[in-house]
C-alpha cells in the first residue's frame, strides 16, 4: 500500500501531505504566528476527520480549540457561525460581553469580536476550527474579511473547510478574497488514490480487500464517506465475506451506486426512525428530541428508540441533549427524499416549533419561506420583522426576507408598494445596486403614492452615490423632486445627496444650489442630517472654488448640527470634511483631532463606509506634512477596510494617492501596481474626482519622463481653472508642478493658465502664506522670473508642507545656476534635499543630489534613520512610527490598545505593523518581540 497509513488516533487515511501541513502550521501556532488554512472539497471527501485531527493534535500542544461547524439556517442569523464556534473555545472562554446589547452595525461587531480574540490570545494561542464555513452568515463573512488579515501576526489559526458550492455567497466570496490576497492558504481535497482506497477498504472490513472488492471501491471515484457508506451496506446485508482476513464481495442485487447504498442503509431503519430523521432534516441544524416530536405530533418518549436506533447506526450524533447528523450528507440524502407536499407541511409546522421554542426570527423565516404559501399575511409579518431585526448587521439577507415576504404578496396587495421601497433600501445598502435598480423602476412603474415614490428615488440616489455612479444618482434624486407632491421632509435628503453627486459631475453651482436646499429644507423640517450633509457638500465646493474661508464656515456648521442633534446625523460624519477644510488653511494639529474625533465617533456608531474615507482625507493630511511612511500606513489601511466592507469606489482615491506617495518614495514599480489597481476599478464603472484620478495618474507618467501623456491626462483639469481650483486647495504644491509639465510638453499657454490658477487661489485666501509662495513659484518657472523664484524661496521658508518648500528650493537652485550664483545654488539643493530624506522624499533627493554632482559637490540622498536608534539596532532600520509601534508591542500591548494611546485607527497600527515585519523579517508579534528585548535577528 506505499506510504498510505492510518493517521494515528483517527481514520484519516491518504492525506499524509495534507496532515503534515496542517500539523507545521499548529506547531507555528504554537510558537505564536497565526494565519488561516482552508480545506476545500466534495462533500464526503474528507475534510471533517481532517479537522477533528487537527483539534486534536492542536490540543495536545496545548493550544485552546474552538471548533463549530456553520448549518445553513445560519446563513439567516448574523454573526452565529463564528460566535458558535468562539462561544464553545476551551479549556476556557472567550469574554464577549462587549458585543452584547449594542447597537453598532456590521463592522462594529466584526471589530469588537477582534478585540475579543485579540485579548485572548495574548493568552494562550486559538485555533477556531470552522467546518462548512461555505454556510457561514453574512457578518461571519465580513469578520472573517476583517479579523484574518487583522490577526495574522497574533498566535490565532483559523482553519476552514468548505465545499466548492454553492459557489456564489458571501461566505465563499470572503474566503476567496481571504485566498486571492494570500492572507490564507488553500488546500484542495481531491479524490483518494488506489492506495488510500485499499487502505480505506481494510480499516471499514476489518480485512485486506481482494479484487472483487477493490473493482467495486474504484465506482466510488475516491470519496471516502461514499466508499464507507457503500462497504457498510454490503455488510450489514450480508454481501461481504471474510475468509482468512480477506474480504471478498458476494452474491447478486448490489445497490446500484454509492448514493443508492445510503439510501439502502436508511431504509433498513425503523420506520419511526425514518421519522424522526425526517423531523431532524427539516430543521437544518442539532435538534431537541421534544422538538422533532412536536414536529411529528407525537409524545417525545416514543421517540427514544428511534433517537437509538439512528445513533447506533452512525447516522445521528448524540450532543449534549441534542441531535445531530453525523455527516451533513446524511441529512442531505433524507431532505431530498422527502415529497414536494411533505417537505413544505413539515417546514409549516417547523415554524411554529422555532417559534414556541422563542427562536430569532429569522429563523421562523427561513421555514415559513420554505414553506411557499402565497398570500400569508403572517408569515409576512414574520419575515417583514426578521428583516428589521438583522437589518444593520447584515442587509444582504435582510434584503432577501424581504424579497421573500414580497414574492407571498399577491400582485394587487396594498402592501407591496410600500415593502418594495423597504427591499430597494435594503439591497442598496448590501450594495446590490443592479437589483436595487431593477426592484426599484419595477415598484416605480407599479401604483405607488408619492411618498413611496420618493423613498424608492431617495434609496436609488443614495445607493448609485456610495457605488460611485454619480451621474446616475444625481438623476435619480432630480427624477424625485421633480414631483411637487414629494413632502420636504425627503426633498431635504435628495437635496443633500444630488449636491454629493454633482460634485463628482463638475457641477459645482448645481451641488452648491443643492447644498443650500439641503440646509434650508433640513433646517425647516427638522432634518439635521440633510442639514449636516447638505453643508458638507456646500463645503467642498467652496474648497473647490478656492473659498476656504466659506468651506471652514459650512463644514463647521455641519458638526455643529450634527453633535447638537445626534442620531441619524452622526451618521453623515462631517468631521470627515471639516478636518479636509482645516488641513487646506494648514491647520494641521487641528484637522488630525477632527480625523480622530470623527473616527472615534465611527467606530463607535461601526458606521464601516465612513472609515475608508476618514483614512484617505487623514492620509493627505500626513502626506502634506512630509509624513510620507504615516501617510503611506493611513492610506493602505484605508483600502483595506473598504476592500474587506466590499466598498470598491473609495478604493478609487485611496489608490491613487498611494500612487503619488510612492512616486515621491521614488517607487516607481509600486506606484504602477497602484495605478492598476485602481484602473481596474475604474473599468468597472466605479468613478472618482479627477483630481483623484487624473492627477495621479499624470504624476507617475511625469515621473516616467512622459511630459506629453501626462498633459493630455490634465487637459480636463487644466480646462477647469480657475474656475475649480479643488486640486490646488488640496495640494498647493499642485501648482508649480502643472506648470513643469505643461513647460516640459512645450505648452505655454497652458502653463501661464496654471500660474494663473495659483495665484487666483493665493488672492482669495490672503492669510494662508503657502499660497502665495506657490504662486510665485508658478510664476516664476512659467515666465523663467528668477525674482519670483527667490521671492517663493521667502514665502515658503516656514511653509508646513515640507514637500512644497523642497520644490520650491530646487526651482530656486536651477535659476541661480542659471544666474551663475553657484553658492546660493548649493546652498538651496543642500537645504532642500537634507528635507527630504528626513521625509523619505527619495525622488526629489536623488534628482537634487545629480544637480549638486554637477555643481562638483557630493552628497548622500539616503533617509535620516527615524526614531534614535543606533547603526547596530535592531530597529534602526524604522520610522519613528514604526519604531514606537514595536515598542509597544514588545510590551504585549495589542494593536487595539495601541492605537488608543498613539491616537490613530487600529487599522493604520496594523499597517505599520506589517511594514516593520517586512524589514526585520518576522511575522508574528511574539518574533517582533524578542527581537525588541533581545536584539536577536531570526
Amino acid at each position: 500500500m506505499g506510504n498510505v497509513r492510518l493517521a494515528a488516533g483517527s481514520t484519516v487515511v491518504g492525506r499524509d501531505r495534507e496532515l503534515a501541513m496542517l500539523h507545521d502550521v499548529l506547531a507555528a501556532t504554537a510558537n505564536g504566528t497565526g494565519g488561516c488554512a482552508v480545506l476545500t472539497g466534495a462533500p464526503g471527501i474528507g475534510k471533517t476527520r481532517l479537522l477533528a485531527d487537527v483539534s486534536e493534535h492542536a490540543r495536545a500542544l496545548g493550544l485552546a480549540v474552538a471548533p463549530s461547524r456553520a448549518i445553513e439556517l445560519d446563513r439567516a442569523a448574523p454573526l452565529r457561525s463564528l460566535l458558535s464556534a468562539v462561544g464553545a473555545a476551551g479549556p476556557r472562554p472567550v469574554d464577549l460581553a462587549p458585543l452584547r446589547d449594542n447597537p453598532g452595525d456590521r463592522l462594529w461587531y466584526a471589530e469588537r469580536l477582534g478585540d475579543a480574540l485579540e485579548a485572548y490570545v495574548a493568552e494562550q494561542p486559538l485555533v477556531i476550527v470552522l467546518d462548512d464555513a461555505h454556510w457561514c452568515d453574512e457578518l461571519s463573512a465580513l469578520a472573517l474579511r476583517v479579523l484574518v488579515p487583522r490577526l495574522a501576526s497574533s498566535p490565532l489559526r483559523w482553519m476552514l473547510a468548505r465545499r466548492p458550492v454553492p459557489a456564489d455567497s458571501p461566505a465563499q466570496d470572503a474566503i476567496d478574497w481571504l485566498v486571492s490576497e494570500d492572507t490564507a492558504a488553500e488546500l484542495r481535497l481531491g479524490p483518494l488514490d488506489d492506495d488510500a482506497v485499499q487502505a480505506l477498504c481494510a480499516n471499514v472490513l476489518g480485512a485486506a480487500p481482494d479484487a472483487t472488492v477493490l473493482a467495486l471501491a474504484a465506482a466510488g471515484k475516491g470519496n471516502p464517506f461514499l466508499l464507507e457508506q457503500y462497504l457498510s451496506a454490503l455488510k450489514d446485508t450480508g454481501q461481504i465475506l471474510i475468509g482468512d482476513g480477506v474480504a471478498s464481495v458476494v452474491g447478486g442485487d448490489l445497490p446500484e451506486s454509492f448514493l443508492s447504498a445510503v439510501d439502502q442503509r436508511l431504509r433498513g431503519l425503523s420506520a419511526q426512525t425514518r421519522r424522526l430523521l425526517q423531523a431532524g432534516s427539516v430543521f437544518g441544524r442539532p435538534f431537541s428530541l421534544h422538538a422533532a416530536a412536536l414536529l411529528v405530533g407525537q409524545p417525545a418518549t416514543t421517540l427514544v428508540p428511534a433517537a437509538e436506533e439512528a445513533v447506533s447506526a452512525g447516522i445521528l450524533l448524540d450532543q449534549d441533549a441534542v441531535l445531530a447528523f453525523a455527516h451533513d450528507l446524511w441529512r442531505q440524502a433524507v431532505y431530498d427524499n422527502l415529497a414536494g407536499t411533505t417537505r413544505t407541511t413539515l417546514h409549516r409546522e417547523a415554524a411554529s416549533v422555532v417559534r414556541a421554542e422563542g427562536c430569532a426570527p429569522v429563523e421562523i423565516a427561513e421555514h415559513l419561506v420554505r414553506s411557499g404559501q402565497r398570500g400569508d399575511r403572517e408569515a409576512v409579518q414574520v419575515l417583514r420583522q426578521a428583516a428589521e431585526d438583522v437589518a444593520a448587521r447584515a442587509p444582504g439577507t435582510a434584503a432577501d426576507l424581504a424579497l421573500h415576504a414580497l414574492g407571498m404578496l399577491p400582485a394587487d396587495d396594498p402592501q407591496r408598494n410600500a415593502l418594495g421601497a423597504r427591499a430597494v433600501g435594503l439591497l442598496a445598502s448590501a450594495g446590490r445596486v443592479a437589483q436595487a435598480r431593477e426592484l426599484g423602476e419595477a415598484t416605480l412603474r407599479a401604483d405607488a403614492d408619492g411618498h413611496t415614490r420618493a423613498t424608492v428615488l431617495l434609496g436609488l440616489a443614495e445607493a448609485l452615490k456610495h457605488a460611485g455612479q454619480n451621474r446616475t444618482a444625481a438623476e435619480y434624486a432630480q427624477r424625485a423632486l421633480a414631483d411637487p407632491a414629494v413632502p420636504d421632509v425627503i426633498r431635504a435628503h435628495l437635496h443633500a445627496v444630488e449636491a454629493h453627486a454633482l460634485l463628482y459631475v463638475d457641477d459645482l453651482a448645481g451641488a452648491d444650489r443643492a447644498g443650500t436646499d439641503a440646509d434650508r429644507l433640513g433646517t425647516e423640517t427638522g432634518e439635521p442630517a440633510a442639514t449636516a450633509f447638505g453643508n458638507s457638500a456646500r463645503s467642498v465646493v467652496a474648497r473647490a472654488q478656492g473659498r476656504l474661508d466659506d468651506a471652514l464656515a459650512c463644514a463647521g456648521k455641519a458638526v455643529s448640527v450634527s453633535d447638537a442633534a445626534g442620531g441619524t446625523a452622526l451618521h453623515r460624519h462631517p468631521r470627515i470634511w471639516y478636518g479636509a477644510a482645516l488641513a487646506a488653511v494648514e491647520r494641521f494639529a487641528e484637522a488630525e483631532a477632527a480625523y480622530e474625533a470623527g473616527r472615534h465617533k465611527a467606530e463607535e456608531l461601526g458606521s464601516g463606509w465612513a472609515q475608508p474615507l476618514m483614512h484617505y482625507y487623514h492620509s493627505c493630511a500626513l502626506f502634506a506634512q512630509g509624513r510620507l511612511d504615516e501617510a503611506a500606513a493611513d492610506a493602505e489601511a484605508g483600502v483595506r477596510i473598504a476592500e474587506q466592507l466590499t466598498a470598491l469606489q473609495l478604493c478609487v482615491p485611496l489608490l491613487g494617492l498611494l500612487a503619488r506617495i510612492a512616486t515621491v518614495r521614488a517607487q516607481l514599480p509600486v506606484a504602477h501596481e497602484h495605478l492598476r489597481r485602481m484602473n481596474r476599478l475604474r473599468a468597472d464603472g466605479i468613478t472618482a474626482a479627477p483630481e483623484d484620478v487624473a492627477w495621479s495618474i499624470a504624476v507617475v507618467q511625469f515621473a516616467d519622463g512622459q511630459a506629453a501623456p501626462a498633459l493630455a491626462t490634465l487637459a480636463e483639469l487644466f480646462g477647469w481653472l480657475p474656475d475649480r481650483l479643488l486640486l490646488l486647495s488640496n495640494d498647493p504644491g499642485a501648482g508649480a508642478e502643472l506648470v513643469r509639465i505643461a513647460l516640459a510638453a512645450a505648452d505655454t499657454t497652458r502653463a501661464r493658465s496654471a500660474a494663473a490658477a495659483a495665484g487666483v487661489l493665493a488672492g482669495r485666501n490672503p492669510a494662508v502664506a503657502t499660497f502665495a509662495g506657490v504662486a510665485a513659484q508658478a510664476e516664476g518657472l512659467a515666465r523663467r522670473d528668477p525674482a519670483a523664484l527667490r521671492r517663493a524661496v521667502d514665502l515658503l521658508r516656514d511653509c508646513p508642507r515640507p514637500l512644497v518648500r523642497i520644490s520650491a528650493f530646487e526651482d530656486a537652485a536651477k535659476a541661480e545656476k542659471e544666474a551663475g550664483q553657484r553658492r546660493r545654488a548649493i546652498e538651496l539643493l543642500e537645504q532642500a534635499i537634507a528635507e527630504a530624506n528626513r521625509c523619505g522624499a527619495r525622488r526629489p533627493a536623488e534628482r537634487m543630489a545629480r544637480r549638486l554632482r554637477v555643481l562638483g559637490v557630493q552628497t548622500g540622498t539616503r533617509p535620516e534613520p527615524a526614531g534614535g536608534g543606533g547603526g547596530g539596532s535592531a530597529l534602526s532600520g524604522l520610522t519613528a512610527a514604526e519604531r514606537t509601534i514595536g515598542l509597544l508591542v514588545a510590551e504585549g500591548m495589542t494593536n487595539q490598545q495601541i492605537a488608543t494611546r498613539i491616537g490613530r485607527s487600529p487599522h493604520t497600527v496594523d499597517s505599520h505593523l506589517r511594514n516593520i515585519f517586512s524589514k526585520v523579517n518576522v511575522n508574528s508579534r511574539v518574533a517582533l518581540t524578542r527581537i525588541v528585548l533581545g536584539g536577536d535577528r531570526p
